[in-house]
């Protein structure tokens, strides 16, 4: 179960409501997990239908923590935190992206959902690299990963610019950078997301089986 709406990074508490409908909806389906974005989409009353960034600084860091112990308590159960896709960096953070996410992980015991695909095009947006991310990130507190597809666009001075839109094939690079995961993590369950413009079903059934190979190469 992979949810988009609880604002983890929001400034205001956690929606008592939403709590409550997901601890209902958690204990009806029995998830083998439960992960949610490191981003925020609350402001006051509106919600803002999307997935944005947040400053990696020790005020964000406790007020991210708070709010998934809240959770955690809440659904009775672990979850699984996610790695955004950039398109912008703070100059006032702090922690690297995944120090930030190794220092959530250890205040609250929770998991992580490594976004392959995120990595990515994060990576090609701030202009870093993606297999150092991958080196850096605490792979041990990983319980799933997701790879989808992206769009090519380019920022207002031409440089290259990846928009995470979930509408089209894993892109070459990002299977590459999966396959490099892979054989640092061992197999780990994968999830492909594909949620615009979805095609005839031997296109789905055909990114699914790639995955298979990869992992079952880890295997062998």
């Amino acid at each position: 179960m992979h949810g988009v709406g609880l604002s983890i990074g929001g400034e205001g508490r956690l929606d008592r409501d939403h709590l409550e409908r997901l601890r209902k909806l958690v204990d009806w389906t029995k998830p083998a997990s439960f992960s949610e974005h490191l981003a925020w989409s609350t402001h006051e009353s509106a919600f803002l239908n999307d997935l944005l960034p947040l400053p990696y600084t020790a005020d964000t860091l406790v007020r991210v923590a708070d709010h998934i112990d809240e959770l955690q308590t809440a659904i009775g159960r672990q979850m699984l935190l996610e790695n955004p896709s950039s398109y912008l960096a703070f100059d006032e953070s702090t922690y690297s992206e995944t120090d930030f996410l190794k220092e959530i992980a250890k205040r609250t015991g929770c998991g992580l959902l490594l976004d392959v695909n995120n990595v990515f095009v994060s990576a090609t947006n701030l202009g870093t690299d993606p297999i150092s991310y991958i080196n850096a990130f605490p792979i041990e507190l990983v319980g799933e990963i997701h790879l989808g597809g992206h769009d090519e666009d380019e920022d207002d001075h031409g440089a290259p610019l990846l928009i995470d839109s979930h509408g089209r094939e894993v892109a070459d690079p990002v299977w590459s950078l999966y396959e490099y995961t892979i054989s640092k993590s061992g197999p780990m369950p994968t999830l492909i997301e594909w949620d615009n413009d979805v095609p005839e079903w031997p296109t789905l059934r055909a990114e699914a089986d790639r995955a298979d190979q990869v992992l079952s190469k880890a295997l062998a």
